[in-house]
């Protein structure tokens, strides 16, 4: 488990299909509390999965209770390091804007080793627009996006931390994660890229963040893309889901994050660097004013988590990933992209 606290990739080496697990969970909840499993479907392919579509982390369905309230029963499979529940009803507690809210929690229970699950139910909000309408986005998405995240940052920001602040250097925090998402991607069935070359990008990675100095570290929701966002536009409301995601990072992170959704949500097998640079470019013109009092994009640090995703993604959430065979090509032209956008970031922007 990482000593630099809340990360949800730990169990990626043993998890499995659940299968077994998820039929017995959904039958304890159903004999020992009031809610019973009412759509099995409307949820479908919403699973957790740790890269591979044959490692499940987490299970959701859809469930009634005896008055008819509806709801989303979420099955934690594997372990965590701290508790859905009580991370959102933590962080829920603290929210002082009447423009965010968490979800509602009608009952859960934690991970524990008697049940082998845990598990959440909380308030049905699929009848709510995401954050992003479209996928990929458009640039009204992108520009609704930055109208909430100048909300979170300004209104919701700074919150009481559940995890105390790493005392260790921010470079050793980024060796520590690359050691741990690089053995998850040694132990993936699916390799498209190979250890040598991921070593070639190690040693040019750090060569160009470690010459870097990062401000002070704050504690956040590292997840905000536009589908973990619902608008409750009768109540003027944002709704943040994926709660599990809170921690320490660095400054920018918030802008960057969306910033790499966005570009892994490109198709296109001709792809080229010039099409990918326009989408983040659409990006930075929208965070160069209002969020913060200066332009992050003219910020070393801002292109060092960008380096960081790109790192990553060439590693891990591409390089070693399950890819579906009508997506192949594709993936194959958005993970060269990634490489070409690596050289571009040291050499324009790291340098």
């Amino acid at each position: 488990m990482s000593k630099h606290g809340n990360r949800i990739t730990d169990n990626a080496f043993t998890a499995d299909s659940g299968e077994n697990l998820i039929a017995k969970a959904l039958r304890d909840i159903e004999e020992k509390t009031e809610w019973h499993i009412s759509d099995k479907e409307k949820f479908a392919g919403a699973h957790g999965i740790y890269y591979d579509s044959k490692k499940i982390g987490s299970f959701f369905v859809g469930v009634e209770n005896k008055t008819g309230t509806k709801a989303v029963l979420k099955l934690q499979l594997r372990p965590l390091p701290y508790d859905e529940g009580f991370i959102t009803r933590f962080i829920g507690d603290q929210i002082k804007t009447n423009r965010l809210r968490l979800p509602k929690i009608y009952l859960d229970n934690r991970w524990n080793e008697e049940d082998g699950y845990g598990f959440v139910i909380f308030e049905d909000l699929s009848h709510l627009l995401n954050l992003w309408e479209n996928i990929p986005p458009t640039q009204n998405d992108r520009e609704n996006h930055k109208k909430f995240l100048k909300e979170f940052i300004q209104s919701m920001l700074p919150v009481k931390e559940f995890i105390e602040k790493p005392v260790e250097p921010y470079i050793e925090q980024l060796k520590e994660s690359f050691n741990h998402h690089q053995t998850v991607a040694q132990h993936s069935n699916h390799k498209h890229i190979n250890d040598e070359e991921v070593q070639q990008y190690e040693e040019r990675y750090f060569k160009a963040v470690g010459m870097l100095e990062y401000s002070d570290l704050h504690f956040t929701h590292g997840h905000l893309t536009g589908l973990d966002v619902k608008v409750d536009t009768d109540a003027n409301k944002y709704i943040l889901l994926a709660n599990l995601y809170w921690k320490w990072r660095p400054l920018y992170f918030e802008v960057a994050f969306p910033v790499w959704n966005d570009l892994m949500r490109i198709r296109n097998e001709n792809l080229t660097l010039d099409e990918f640079l326009g989408i983040l470019n659409a990006w930075n013109q929208l965070w160069r004013s209002d969020i913060y009092d200066h332009d992050p994009t003219s910020q070393k640090q801002y292109w060092a988590i960008l380096l960081f995703f790109a790192m990553n993604t060439i590693m891990l959430d591409l390089g070693a990933s399950e890819w579906k065979d009508d997506e192949i090509k594709e993936k194959g032209a958005l993970l060269a992209c990634w490489q070409e956008f690596f050289d571009w970031v040291i050499e324009n922007k790291l340098k």
